[in-house]
């Protein structure tokens, strides 16, 4: 079972790594030349494989999305990072980093992101792929939001599922996007602004 800290992170199947790889791989980089759904048989033919062979490592194409996403966020090193947040010292401590994170990692993700806007409103399956990866990241910033309540520091009036879904929204991409992407702010700006507005938003 997935910590609570797996913002879509989770361990890879059985299947070879080098096969497993080599679709993801292909896959991803259809998803940014091609505009528009991807059919399973342009994917294992990318991939070198028979269509067969590929539903012998992926269920369907939900899974293979969702297996894409995940297997982006290895190759980012959030494994590493989503240590950090748990070994954090405190709640408010893994709150600051979830912002670190998003303001060191989010411009390399950019391009993947910006390729499954398009991708996921014309395909259902990279939809659930998507939905799957923020209802993982919503399960980690419920678990920072019970930490800060347990030991105390969530602002009076305050629930801790109210507070994990500011903690969701405000660290989304989306609003990453707007403020750097869309309005200048360098990595420091919004690291400092986003860790402020959280703290006086969250943190009595």
């Amino acid at each position: 079972m997935e910590t609570a800290f797996s913002f879509g992170l989770y361990t890879l199947s059985s299947a070879p790594e080098t096969t497993r790889a080599r679709v993801l791989m292909a896959t991803l980089d259809l998803i940014q030349r091609v505009k528009g759904p991807i059919a399973m048989g342009a994917i294992a033919r990318e991939a070198g494989l028979s269509r067969q062979a590929l539903y012998l490592i992926f269920e369907d194409k939900a899974d293979l999305f969702i297996g894409l996403l995940r297997y982006v966020d290895g190759r980012r090193g959030l494994v590493e990072e989503l240590a950090k947040i748990r070994d954090a010292p405190t709640g408010v401590d893994a709150l600051l980093a979830i912002v670190d994170l998003q303001a060191r990692l989010n411009p390399g993700y950019k391009p993947i992101v910006d390729a499954f806007e398009v991708l996921r409103r014309q395909d259902p399956a990279a939809e659930k792929a998507w939905r799957d990866r923020l209802d993982h990241r919503l399960a980690g910033a419920r678990a920072v939001a019970g930490r800060i309540e347990a030991e105390g520091r969530l602002r009076p009036g305050l629930v801790p599922a109210v507070a994990a879904d500011l903690i969701w929204t405000l660290t989304s991409m989306a609003t990453w996007d707007d403020l750097v992407a869309r309005r200048g702010w360098t990595a420091s700006e919004y690291r400092e602004h986003l860790s402020a507005l959280l703290l006086s938003s969250l943190v009595s």
